[in-house]
């Protein structure tokens, strides 16, 4: 049997495509490998998923995870404080609603959440400020009654708070996170877009625990927050 010289290029072409399928399918699955979770065939070509999304959903759910308990912790603990000690003035509606007041502007804090946004933003001086003016705006109506709710007593309970509950919870947090993204980070079946995006919320977070550590050693807070009784 005899081939025209145009039977021959094309068979030519098409073992040549064969050939750079089977090549191209073989380095595109190594590239993939352990990535892919699902691959079709239709007549538009293979269709080639990823885990990406799971990857990542799985990631968002961690961190949301971490945030939530974070939230909890710091509420539970800001309820306990007391601006007012019952010892002092006694156990009375007043003084547990003036208690009640004071805290207020903490417990709304803890379920933003921005603290260390407002941290880095401003710097610790500030958030401190602001906390301890919140906190002189929600008790202003019971300064005639309890005299002791001076601004400045209103700025160390802020400290106290600081110490107590928020630097101890957001350096956990924060800890953990760092934690968590090193190792998914370490992954071998997740994609260089995700790893890039872990990186820069891993350094994110590593600028949170300097900024908490800066926060934490601050004269005022260890000074000012002396004046009231252990959590």
């Amino acid at each position: 049997m005899e081939f025209a010289l145009k039977d021959i290029i094309v068979l030519m072409t098409c073992i040549f495509a064969g050939c750079f399928a089977v090549s191209f399918g073989y380095g595109l699955a190594t590239g993939l490998r352990n990535r892919v979770s699902e691959m079709t065939l239709s007549r538009s070509g293979v269709q080639i998923h990823t885990n990406d999304v799971q990857i990542w959903s799985s990631i968002g759910d961690r961190i949301r995870d971490i945030d939530l308990n974070t939230c909890k912790s710091i509420r539970k603990g800001t309820e306990r404080l007391m601006i007012l000690n019952p010892e002092k003035y006694g156990i009375s509606a007043d003084v547990m609603l003036v208690n009640r007041e004071a805290t207020q502007p903490l417990t709304s804090a803890a379920y933003e959440n921005h603290h260390t946004r407002e941290l880095v933003d401003g710097g610790s001086d500030v958030y401190i400020t602001n906390k301890a003016h919140d906190i002189s705006i929600a008790v202003r109506f019971w300064k005639k009654r309890f005299p002791e709710l001076t601004d400045e007593r209103a700025d160390c309970f802020a400290c106290h708070w600081v110490k107590k509950i928020l630097v101890p919870n957001l350096r956990r947090a924060c800890g953990e996170k760092v934690a968590f993204y090193k190792e998914q980070i370490a992954r071998k079946d997740i994609s260089n877009t995700i790893k890039d995006i872990l990186t820069q919320c891993l350094e994110k977070n590593e600028r949170y625990i300097q900024c908490i550590d800066d926060l934490s050693e601050l004269s005022d807070i260890q000074n000012k927050s002396n004046i009231f009784n252990p959590t």
